[in-house]
């Protein structure tokens, strides 16, 4: 096969000004290898957590570090599937609260699309009429932290008791977990 007709992938990364200046001086002027560079950045990442409980992933190769990040996704995604938790970020927009990420476990969990629980209005077309759609998303503005318990409907028709919990962080973005409850 003609090496011009071959496909090429390539990885981004998105570094700070910072990231970019301790990368160049530790890395490509010591004419470390690409997968060298990778790991110093994975490390310097991991190294910088600030939880005590993240621990940093120490292995010899870049393979392993993969392998072992890998595996800690597949674990936490294991757990919030098991758990029935979706994973939210959401939006504020005139003081009402707009999801704009799903977790990938959206759909097996919910029975939707996620694009479609993005849309506002079939999301809150799926909430019971008993509940008061319109405060579930209002954003409460004295407090970091709230939660709402409230029905949802499955596409086969039947309503599951569910809660979300909001919090906004330190950087003002607003994140969620949505469970649906053991009947």
């Amino acid at each position: 096969m003609d090496s011009q007709k071959k496909k090429r992938s390539q990885v981004s990364v998105s570094l700070n000004e910072q990231e970019k200046t301790v990368l160049t001086k530790q890395s490509f002027r010591q004419n470390r290898s690409v997968s060298q560079i990778m790991r110093f950045a994975i490390k310097k990442y991991l190294d910088g957590v600030e939880n005590s409980y993240m621990k940093p992933i120490e292995e010899d190769s870049v393979e392993q570090i993969f392998l072992k990040l890998g595996s800690q996704l597949a674990k936490n995604s294991d757990i919030l599937f098991a758990l029935k938790t979706v994973l939210i970020e959401a939006d504020l927009k005139n003081g009402t609260l707009f999801p704009s990420y799903f977790s990938d476990n959206v759909t097996a969990i919910s029975g939707y699309d996620k694009y479609d629980l993005l849309d506002p209005v079939f999301f809150k077309s799926r909430i019971h009429p008993d509940n008061q759609i319109e405060g579930i998303f209002k954003l409460h503005s004295k407090i970091d932290r709230w939660e709402h318990n409230f029905r949802f409907k499955k596409p086969h028709g039947e309503f599951f008791e569910t809660r979300i919990s909001f919090h906004i962080s330190k950087d003002e973005r607003c994140l969620a977990t949505w469970q649906f409850l053991p009947t």
